[in-house]
């Protein structure tokens, strides 16, 4: 079953809400409408990438 990305739109509303409103991994799930995993999983891809 292939998933659907999430657009670039959407993973900077993540790292935003995240980052500058400290927010939940779980709220921002719930505010983006995106599955509790994806949160962390692209956060840990911007650690990873080095945007801090």
């Amino acid at each position: 079953m292939r998933t659907q990305r999430l657009s670039m739109r959407r993973i900077r509303d993540v790292l935003c809400l995240r980052r500058a409103q400290g927010l939940s991994e779980r709220l921002i799930a719930r505010t983006l409408g995106v599955s509790n995993g994806v949160v962390p999983s692209y956060l840990c891809r911007s650690r990873l990438a080095g945007l801090a």
